[in-house]
């Protein structure tokens, strides 16, 4: 007698789907222990912090710095790198170094999360990703411990460095200051170390290797024409990012929040806040002070995101850079969209197309429900939900100042919002669909009028 083989019970996207969900339950536990706030802390507030530093995203209902004990702080910082890792990570992780086979299905789904993973074996892939990770952290937060030993005792400029370290290239957003980097809006190595962790934290870990291995020599054209498509389309959407929205935030607050500092400082404001708008959540300036226009701006940055492969939030770069060669291409009458010598398959335009109309419809339904919940004052009141909840899709955790005072509803709109947007509304769609039953049935074709 031969036993019928049997089906996989869960697959490895929910296996991803539940691992987030119980990391996000036992910190909010842990979170909840006496030890871990000054004066106590309710479950909604545990949860909602909880969810924020898994998805590191950054939003908080309570003062870090202020409210969090050390310990408390400790297990944010924990959450933070375990959010930054990816619990699917750690799994394949564990299986690898255990002797265990990863599976074909397993690979499967690692390559719908890295780029190119099929030329990389798993081990080697974490090895990389952890030895990436905890490098850049630590030669960040060494370089950070120097400058905050200018103006903190040395154990707490150390704590401060390890923690901004992690936050910034986990592109968390989270800060042991209670103005977040406000009071070093003045200090521009800081505000450049934090700059370049969040970039090489948003850039993804396939891109950030094939760096490592051309040595970072890609300033001429021939260096540049060695890197894949995906590379240089990341690096190319991420820098057209930077610079517009650089120049964006220069001219619209020039004359508003800008205008105290100098010509320096203005310019270093601007860069900062384009750069962790898509996906960080650190600041410099009075985020709630901007005009309506810097906000709305910074919604698409925040929409946009980092790259995929890596720890951003958002639609990814080269999610836009896709959409916006199909419509360059559609303009132009081309039937196909060719980069640097290679066509775009249509598998994947659809599934950009797919991922952008499932993020906006999630927004709308959002930000619909957010206003329902709570009757926000002022005449910006849609804008400014608007703000929170991309900003909490984006996994980014800029912030007008309204979370603190949200109703619990919103709150736990938030945390699934947050959720959605840490682990990509295709990701939930495909784990929906992995359950439906596939047919071979084909209809026939018909036209619908369009425009």
């Amino acid at each position: 007698m031969t036993n019928a083989p049997q089906r996989s019970i869960a697959s490895p996207i929910f296996i991803v789907l539940f691992s987030f969900i119980a990391l996000i339950l036992v910190g909010a536990a842990l979170l909840s222990l006496p030890f871990a706030t000054h004066r106590g802390i309710n479950p909604i507030d545990s949860l909602f912090t909880s969810t924020s530093a898994v998805c590191v995203t950054g939003l908080i209902v309570l003062d870090t710095a202020k409210d969090f004990t050390f310990w408390g702080q400790l297990i944010i910082l924990t959450l933070i790198q375990f959010g930054g890792f990816g619990i699917m990570t750690f799994s394949l992780a564990l299986l690898s170094f255990a002797g265990g086979s990863v599976s074909i299905k397993w690979r499967f789904t690692m390559g719908s999360f890295y780029n190119e993973v099929g030329k990389i074996p798993i081990r080697s892939l974490l090895k990389r990703i952890v030895f990436y990770t905890l490098t850049i952290e630590a030669l960040v937060a060494l370089s950070l411990m120097i400058f905050f030993s200018m103006r903190f005792p040395v154990a707490d400029a150390a704590w401060h460095a390890v923690f901004h370290s992690v936050s910034a290239f986990c592109n968390a957003g989270f800060s042991t200051f209670s103005d977040n980097l406000a009071g070093f809006h003045d200090h521009y190595a800081i505000q450049l170390l934090v700059c370049i962790n969040i970039v090489l934290g948003g850039l993804g870990f396939i891109v950030l290797d094939e760096l490592v291995a051309i040595r970072f020599r890609i300033f001429g054209r021939k260096k540049f024409s060695t890197l894949t498509v995906h590379t240089r389309l990341s690096l190319v959407i991420t820098g057209a990012c930077i610079a517009l929205g650089t120049v964006a935030f220069l001219l619209i607050e020039w004359k508003n929040v800008l205008q105290p500092l100098s010509l320096s400082q203005k310019f270093m404001a601007s860069l900062f806040q384009s750069i962790t708008a898509r996906t960080a959540g650190f600041n410099t300036v009075d985020i709630g002070a901007l005009r309506p226009n810097t906000l709305f701006m910074l919604i698409i940055l925040m929409f946009t995101g980092g790259c995929p492969g890596g720890i951003a939030g958002g639609v990814k770069t080269t999610t836009v850079g896709v959409i916006a060669l199909q419509m360059y291409n559609k303009f132009k009458g081309n039937e196909s969209i060719v980069i640097w010598g290679r066509s775009i398959d249509r598998d994947t335009i659809d599934r950009c197309m797919t991922l952008v109309v499932i993020s906006i419809i999630t927004l709308s339904a959002s930000t619909f429900l957010f206003q329902a919940f709570d009757d926000l004052p002022g005449n910006n009141s849609y804008l400014a939900a608007a703000f929170e909840v991309t900003s909490a899709f984006g996994t980014v955790g800029l912030s007008t100042g309204i979370t603190p005072q949200l109703s619990d509803m919103n709150k736990l709109l938030l945390c699934a919002v947050m959720y959605i947007g840490r682990l990509g509304p295709l990701t939930l769609m495909m784990a929906i669909a992995s359950r439906a039953k596939k047919t071979n049935i084909h209809y026939p074709k018909t036209h619908i009028m369009t425009g």
